[in-house]
């Protein structure tokens, strides 16, 4: 294995163990938003407490339920998106290269739910804070280059499996 290679697996092996944190914490905060928006939907949660979480005064508790929502929502897209990110480095570690067809049109995969889920993430949030008259801000902080950057990474890695299997052959 050349020393080049090496620093490319130790990069993702570092990147799998993240991805792995993120998946755990997205799913850690789509319990505590289910938990939230359950309490607040029965009553379990009291109004002052709700004020104090949500850093507001004067609050209801459906406006406590559109906050869970919108997080949930949120958690959802995290929860999917850690998800398949560590789907991708534990075949990738697997491998032992991304110059594989199979990480390549993965990756291709991981940069298209990277441009697009965001975006339905937002529109989601967006529809929850009309209804219940909140403001929970999502922003895309750098998923679209991210995605770009993904795919055109991805078609690298294509080249580099057809490079390989033309030195196999």
């Amino acid at each position: 294995m050349s020393k080049n290679l090496q620093i490319v697996q130790k990069i993702s092996k570092v990147l799998g163990i993240l991805s792995k944190i993120a998946f755990i914490m997205s799913i850690v905060g789509l319990v505590c938003c289910i938990v939230g928006l359950v309490l607040s939907i029965v009553g379990g949660l009291s109004p002052e407490l709700a004020a104090k979480v949500a850093k507001e005064d004067n609050i209801t508790m459906k406006q406590v339920s559109g906050y869970c929502l919108s997080g949930l929502l949120i958690c959802i897209v995290s929860v999917i998106v850690a998800k398949l990110h560590k789907d991708y480095f534990e075949m990738e570690q697997a491998a032992g290269t991304p110059f594989t067809a199979e990480s390549a049109k993965a990756f291709r995969t991981l940069g298209i739910v990277n441009l697009v889920a965001p975006f339905i993430c937002v529109i989601a949030v967006a529809i929850v804070n009309s209804i219940f008259k909140i403001k929970v801000d999502y922003s895309m902080d750098g998923s679209f280059m991210t995605g770009v950057a993904m795919i055109l990474l991805s078609f690298v890695f294509a080249y580099g499996s057809e490079l390989e299997e033309k030195v196999k052959s």
